[in-house]
């Protein structure tokens, strides 16, 4: 069991002592959120009332499988590159290795810039880990300014993260199912400013609820090295994704996007896009990841 789950036994037990006490009515008793990680235990808030609910049955898009946007870009799909897969799955080994090692569960995925295929990357790293690993997976769409996540799937942009955050009362939100293992929380309304809600607690009990509900949860960001979001949200979980498209980000400005978020944050650096012209099943698509930030460097 992780720290996490020993937390949220531990605050519940908490919570219902409070609550049953006869000075102490259940308004007051509600507790804010717990946080994924601090340095004091007993100091960690309660969860609080659920803001997330499974689906009864499927609920989620099933045409994006046949898509013509997306054959070939998503995993699962026809015509995907056999050495982009064998890449994802090496990413997904890898993932579940830093887990065993790290109890890590919540992943962000960004990027120093925009178009270096930060989305894309977090949406097939939650079909690999669903389909490949056989884990349960929600997948997050943080980008409230310009969601991509739920354009991608064709979700209607209605009762998503950002209601979730801006809500006054703690209602469950039924999230998306769209395939048997990988469930979806898309963003809702786009957002100009999110700062307030993503660096609320309600914010912290999305992720922690979410950690306790499934195996792995891929947050999807907006680019660190211009907005100040992605940033704000590496203190809700437990390591960083960071994609850099192969010619487009300079390597100073990777430099300092790592260096903002904290090289001990990062689990790992992913090159995408490298053209590697002899290898006939690249197709234009194949990516190499390059774990720890000094092999990414050296290739940059």
């Amino acid at each position: 069991m992780t720290r996490l789950a020993d937390a949220l036994q531990r605050a519940n037990a908490r919570t219902s002592t409070v609550a049953t006490g006869s000075a102490v009515s259940p308004s007051t008793a509600a507790a804010p959120a717990l946080a994924l990680v601090t340095e004091e235990p007993d100091a960690r808030p309660a969860a609080g009332a659920p803001l997330l609910a499974l689906p009864k049955r499927p609920n989620g898009p099933t045409v994006w499988r046949t898509d013509p946007e997306l054959i070939g870009k998503l995993v699962g799909t026809d015509d995907f590159p056999a050495g982009a897969r064998e890449q994802y799955r090496k990413l997904a080994a890898l993932l579940h290795h830093a887990q065993v090692e790290r109890d890590l569960k919540v992943v962000l995925t960004s990027s120093a810039l925009p178009g270096e295929g930060k989305s894309l990357t977090a949406i097939n790293t939650a079909l690999t880990l669903s389909e490949s690993l056989q884990r349960r997976v929600l997948l997050i769409d943080a980008d409230l300014r310009r969601p991509t996540i739920q354009r991608i799937f064709g979700i209607p942009p209605v009762g998503g993260l950002n209601e979730v955050l801006k809500s006054q009362h703690d209602q469950p939100t039924t999230i998306g199912q769209l395939t048997e293992r990988l469930f979806v929380l898309p963003a809702g309304r786009p957002d100009a400013d999110p700062l307030g809600g993503l660096t609320s607690p309600r914010m912290e009990r999305v992720l922690a609820q979410a950690s306790s509900m499934f195996d792995w949860v891929i947050v999807d960001s907006p680019p660190i090295g211009l907005l100040p979001d992605a940033g704000l949200l590496t203190q809700w979980v437990g390591g960083v994704l960071l994609v850099v498209r192969s010619g487009k980000a300079p390597f100073q400005l990777v430099k300092r996007t790592v260096d903002a978020v904290g090289r001990d944050r990062i689990v790992g650096v992913i090159m995408n896009a490298v053209d590697f012209a002899h290898d006939r099943n690249a197709g234009g698509y194949y990516e190499y990841y390059g774990y720890g930030y000094g092999s990414a460097a050296e290739k940059q």
